[in-house]
């Protein structure tokens, strides 16, 4: 027994693969099922394992080498098995990978072929020789058989090379027959115009009739004709415009991906944000802190792709795309992810008005890091942005539809529902991590309340967005009448205050540093009941205790428990409390001047 171990394919288009690693040495024994080798195409890591036992008897690849699918790489077979056979059969498979490699040798020319040139080549009337034409061996051999100049075949296989079935429809068709030398889309064109090819002088290559040459053969037989109505020159910033897209589609490796979020819940945050605050909410103001949040969850996406380097950057700066007279430019918003949203809102609209009215600067066009481009306003359904240089993507916004989604009552119901379109450069990131993009915006924008200001949500969850009840909008205010107990007023809300009686109080309400570790305790809860929901994770109650040391006087420690009942495991739990320390507001406000002693136990 034994058998080939040969370069395997890991995706229909894989064109090569790389050996990574040999698991064994020559010479050493494997076990079924053991891995062999590693190997890498072009998009995924492949293991190579053993199909029976045996020894590595032999191997035919090096370390970094690439080779196509199906190429041999070793032999596996028992120690004492004659494995000529098997040598020999690996040997002529890479015999015939290197001819296809280098080229097929030319055919000796049968009885009545033309006349090979002093190099021993066939050479067409353009000078082409048949060594440099890419064809199948079975073409060759056809070609030969009807007299088919293979210099006089238009390939329709992979990447232009010449099939069995090119020769034979070229032969059918009486190519370098006594036909006249024409193209096929000149041949197809003609048909279309009821062009008579024998009537056409060509202006190609050595006389050969191309398309345009037919359709001035039509022009003067009394054919479609055209006339100039207008010329416009192509300059200025639709130079520079169409310049930029020429680099982006030349250097970036484009790739879209599309995927659709319900919008029931990102429209009525946009409602009550815009009846709750003090300025104009539109959705596309909450839909860029979704786009922030989701930039922070996927740093590379952030980033910029120069002199083979992947730049991530800290700030999200967020071009958006407005279309003017002149065309289409992107004014970048800075530092999204620092904005409240009414300031992002403002300043938003500032900068698009700037735009419009040609009172923008090339300041505004510099330093984006990400860019957004709305056609949903113009009706469009889908479509493939192009990425601008030389940031990594570029996400395209849709018109929202909607569509019939099954109710939990299993009845039909329309919902608003918002499609999306990602292009990203392939070079820099994969497929899956735009799929997780995607995924993770979706998350947010069906889910967009954790980003807004806590009154808007909370007014939105009592029904009373724009209504007399007033959010503190992290203001607050505190009155000490007399003695040591006080009022807290925030907003439309109200609690007390007050010290111990060993302090001189009346122990009638909490102290401030109860108060301050009771916004902490409550932060946390919520940023992980938060980060659990987003990630499907079962979490059924979340309990927070949050110690300061000393008693009294200055605060110098603070340790928290976060305390869960949840069945995930221990790595998840672990990377669910990190996640929902890092987003807590409260906490982040202490980091810089007193570290967080955080631990989890399950309840």
């Amino acid at each position: 027994m034994g058998y080939i171990v040969r370069m395997p394919k890991l995706g229909l288009e894989m064109e090569r693969g790389t050996l990574l690693e040999w698991a064994i040495d020559e010479g050493d024994s494997v076990s079924e099922g053991e891995l062999v080798a590693e190997v890498e195409s072009e998009k995924s890591i492949g293991e190579i394992e053993a199909r029976e036992d045996g020894v590595l008897r032999r191997t035919y690849l090096e370390v970094d080498e690439t080779v196509p699918p199906g190429t041999p790489i070793g032999i596996v077979a028992p120690a004492e098995a004659d494995i000529g056979d098997l040598e020999a059969e690996a040997t002529a498979d890479l015999e015939a990978d290197v001819e296809v490699e280098e080229g097929e040798p030319e055919p000796e020319p049968d009885e009545g072929a033309a006349e090979p040139t002093a190099s021993g080549t066939e050479t067409s009337a353009g000078g082409t020789t048949a060594d440099e034409i890419t064809a199948s061996p079975r073409a060759r051999d056809r070609a030969d058989e009807l007299g088919v100049e293979l210099t006089t075949v238009e390939g329709t296989g992979y990447q232009g090379s010449i099939t069995e079935e090119d020769v034979e429809r070229v032969a059918s068709e009486g190519a370098g027959a006594g036909k006249p030398d024409a193209s096929p889309r000149a041949r197809a064109r003609a048909d279309e115009l009821g062009v008579d090819l024998a009537a056409v002088d060509g202006s190609g290559y050595q006389g050969a009739i191309t398309q345009e040459d037919v359709e001035a053969a039509a022009v003067e037989t009394g054919g479609t004709s055209r006339t100039l109505a207008e010329e416009r020159p192509f300059g200025g910033m639709r130079q520079t415009i169409a310049s930029r897209l020429s680099e982006s589609d030349r250097e970036a490796a484009h790739v879209t991906v599309h995927r659709e979020a319900d919008a029931e819940a990102l429209l009525s945050a946009a409602d009550a944000a815009d009846a709750t605050l003090k300025t104009d909410i539109s959705v596309q103001d909450v839909l860029l802190r979704a786009i922030s949040a989701t930039l922070a969850d996927h740093p590379a996406f952030n980033a910029t792709f120069e002199d083979d380097v992947h730049e991530l950057w800290e700030e999200h700066n967020v071009g958006i795309a407005v279309d003017i007279e002149q065309g289409l430019i992107a004014p970048v918003l800075p530092d999204v992810e620092s904005k409240s949203l009414a300031e992002l809102a403002d300043e938003r609209r500032t900068l698009v008005d700037r735009a419009i009215s040609g009172d923008y600067t090339m300041d505004d066009l510099q330093g984006g890091t990400f860019t957004v481009t709305n056609l949903g306003v113009l009706g469009v359904e889908a479509f493939d942005p192009i990425i601008n240089p030389p940031q990594v993507a570029i996400l395209g916004v849709d018109a929202i539809a909607e569509q019939p989604t099954r109710g939990d009552d299993n009845g039909l119901e329309w919902r608003r529902h918002l499609p999306f379109d990602l292009s990203f450069d392939h070079r820099v990131v994969d497929g899956a991590d735009a799929a997780r993009f995607l995924e993770t915006l979706v998350d947010y924008v069906e889910e967009p309340w954790p980003l807004l200001p806590d009154e808007v949500a909370d007014a939105a969850e009592r029904g009373t967005a724009g209504a007399e009840t007033e959010m503190p909008g992290r203001s607050v205010t505190a009155t000490n009448p007399e003695g040591m107990r006080g009022r807290i007023e925030a907003g439309s809300f109200e609690w007390t205050y007050d010290e111990p009686e060993s302090s001189g109080g009346t122990e009638t309400g909490p102290t401030p540093v109860d108060v301050a570790l009771s916004g902490l305790a409550a932060c946390l809860s919520l940023s992980t009941r938060f980060q659990a929901s987003k990630r499907d994770m079962s979490v059924a109650e979340i309990q927070v205790d949050v110690d300061a040391t000393p008693e009294e006087g200055s605060v110098e420690d603070i340790a928290a428990t976060i305390r869960l009942a949840t069945d995930e495991d221990d790595e998840a739990v672990d990377r669910l409390v990190d996640l929902g320390e890092r987003g807590c507001h409260v906490s982040q406000m202490l980091r810089e001047d007193l570290e967080l002693d955080l631990t989890w136990e399950r309840l």
